[in-house]
């Protein structure tokens, strides 16, 4: 029998092979000899294709549960809505799709806050939640801390419910002599205490996926998202630091600042170690994270997400990560996490994150509850939107 599978087998392999391994021309995989191509002919068939071309499309039959809508109405904590045209539009799909409020982090500070404020929150009470953001520019001056923390409070004072901040923030925003503006430097603190003081959450995004920071090679696991965004890579050591090193500065910054409430984009950014993720909930009180832009993570480890899900059930946020407002973002979403569906791609809501499909974790009830909506109606502390009467 092994004998048998083997010799099935070994075409495939080859095949596989040819196509990720062309090495130099004239050499197959492992130094071995390609047939000689005739001069001014080119190479036909799979073994001519590129590796970024193929996309295999599975053998398996396996269910497809479609859920147009969730099980309990959702707050989604984590959206980009600065270029929505047509608000109203929006309004109507968020109905259809089950969706309560939505948090938009593209604010701004300033006049450009108040016009979102105006646009969004103030015409559509309930339905949205605008986030202020903090202006980097003039970090060498001295008192620049406290000047962006009054513009904060003012901020917060217009209407903002909590403040967005950025992965520049650590990586990219420098000081004039060239020196990184790290996450736990002390003209920052000024803005946390605000944030504390107006009881607003944090929404931080800190470092990126693992392979961001990892070496472009054969062995990176995310190596088509990179070949094609470029400056998505922060693996050069010279100009950026480790993720362990903005970790440790994040850590420092939630013992510092415990009245602070901080929600982890992404999952806190190591979707890949849940395991550490939980040490970081089970330190700091006042760290959630929310899950945008990480059931791709999530779904390939689906016995570890859904047991860290059930543990933490009353620390994790519902969010996408998404720019727009449309049914196959949150249907995907909504079938990842109430449906035990196996093998599916994750591209339709947030593009293509890994060469891997996933698998849904049918979570409980209760704990959905919690996810979609309750978590975020207790830590945001905002006025429930209630539906007019005939419209539930």
């Amino acid at each position: 029998m092994c004998v048998l599978l083997r010799k099935a087998l070994l075409p495939a392999v080859l095949t596989l092979l040819l196509v990720a391994c062309p090495a130099r021309d004239g050499q197959g995989p492992h130094g071995s000899k390609l047939a000689k191509v005739p001069r001014g002919k080119t190479r036909r068939g799979v073994a001519a294709l590129p590796l970024a071309d193929w996309a295999p499309r599975s053998m398996l039959e396996v269910k497809r549960t479609p859920i147009s809508k969730p099980s309990h109405p959702v707050v989604d904590v984590h959206t980009h809505l600065g270029h929505t045209a047509d608000v109203a539009a929006a309004v109507k799909m968020m109905d259809k799709l089950g969706i309560e409020t939505v948090v938009n982090l593209d604010g701004s500070w300033g006049k450009r806050l108040r016009e979102n404020l105006a646009r969004f929150d103030k015409k559509y009470p309930g339905r949205f939640l605008t986030y202020a953001l903090i202006d980097f520019s003039g970090i060498d001056g001295a008192d620049w801390g406290k000047k962006r923390a009054a513009q904060l409070a003012k901020d917060f004072e217009a209407g903002a419910k909590g403040l967005k901040i950025h992965k520049s923030l650590g990586l990219t925003i420098r000081y004039k002599d060239g020196r990184r503006l790290a996450l736990d430097d002390a003209k920052l603190d000024p803005i946390w205490r605000t944030c504390a003081r107006y009881k607003r959450p944090v929404e931080w995004h800190v470092a990126d996926p693992a392979a961001f920071f990892t070496k472009l090679d054969r062995n990176n696991e995310r190596w088509h998202e990179l070949g094609e965004h470029p400056h998505w890579s922060f693996a050069d050591r010279k100009r950026f630091p480790t993720r362990a090193q903005l970790f440790m500065e994040r850590e420092r910054v939630l013992k510092r600042h415990r009245e602070t409430t901080f929600i982890g984009a992404h999952m806190g950014n190591w979707p890949e170690n849940l395991a550490q993720v939980g040490r970081w909930l089970d330190a700091h009180p006042n760290f959630f994270v929310d899950i945008d832009a990480r059931i791709n993570e999530l779904g390939r480890q689906p016995y570890t997400a859904r047991r860290f899900l059930m543990r933490y059930q009353d620390r994790v946020l519902f969010g996408t990560d998404t720019g727009a407002i449309t049914r196959p973002v949150y249907e995907t979403y909504y079938r990842f996490l109430e449906t035990d569906d196996e093998y599916f791609d994750t591209a339709p809501a947030n593009g293509r994150q890994g060469f891997w499909m996933v698998y849904g974790l049918k979570l409980p009830k209760a704990v959905l509850r919690k996810l979609y909506r309750d978590n975020a109606r207790r830590l945001l502390a905002f006025e429930p939107y209630k539906p007019p009467a005939g419209n539930k």
